[in-house]
């Protein structure tokens, strides 16, 4: 049996961390084990102490600095023994329960990285802030025209890949997860999505990316083009 290595990157979710732990241990995984790493990302806000506490089967990272969200998954990475690994966000915005999907495509033998999309399932009401979701209509476009991709979005959460690849994952912020990509394709690795259910959640309920996070990420694209002509 294939084990799957989930990595959660966590800063200040104190809120959400204990259940999202919870929904990933639950999760059905069909035909796959599977090993929880936790990274707290430098987090201010007690979930580090709810982290040490919790008497659950994961494996617990303490960043002693606030690094960025790639920089916390490659530490995750570090620790990995699976043949594949996968990314979950510590808020509530994406359900485990979906990553059986993803699963279900490399079973199949059909592709070898698996994006998980938000775009490609009618969720009625479900939307998040406009230009959050302009902004991964631009990222992604952006890519696949930059290089010769396909994908419906570059900034999903769950992206599954080969831990053989783990050092295509760079250190970094927000950007690592759309680099990501053009790493992964550079290698020649065959890529597929599956439609994921999602729920959104906004600034006021500890929503972290920004505008910001999304001009640095598109001068992040442009050098990382000009690198590899």
């Amino acid at each position: 049996m294939r084990k799957l290595s989930i990595i959660i990157p966590c800063y200040n979710e104190s809120r959400t961390i204990e259940e999202i732990l919870h929904r990933a241990i639950r999760a059905s995984l069909p035909g796959w084990d599977r090993e929880i790493i936790v990274v707290d990302d430098g987090s201010t806000d007690g979930t580090r102490e709810i982290l040490k506490n919790l008497d659950l089967p994961i494996i617990r990272i303490f960043q002693e600095k606030n690094g960025g969200k790639g920089t916390a998954v490659c530490a995750g990475i570090d620790r990995a023994s699976g043949s594949y690994v996968i990314t979950q966000d510590a808020d509530l915005e994406y359900n485990p329960n979906e990553i059986h999907k993803l699963l279900s495509v490399i079973d199949a033998g059909v592709a070898d990285v698996v994006y998980g999309s938000r775009t490609l399932i009618p969720q009625d009401g479900v939307k998040g802030p406009a230009v959050l979701r302009l902004g991964v209509w631009f990222l992604t476009q952006m890519v696949n025209i930059l290089y010769g991709l396909a994908l419906t979005d570059i900034c999903t959460c769950y992206k599954l890949f080969p831990r053989e690849a783990s050092d295509a994952h760079s250190a970094g912020g927000f950007e690592s997860d759309i680099l990501l990509a053009p790493a992964l394709s550079r290698r020649g690795y065959r890529f597929a999505e599956v439609p994921i259910l999602y729920s959104p959640r906004n600034a006021a309920q500890g929503k972290k990316i920004s505008y910001r996070d999304g001009l640095y990420a598109i001068w992040a694209i442009i050098i990382d083009r000009l690198r590899h002509l």
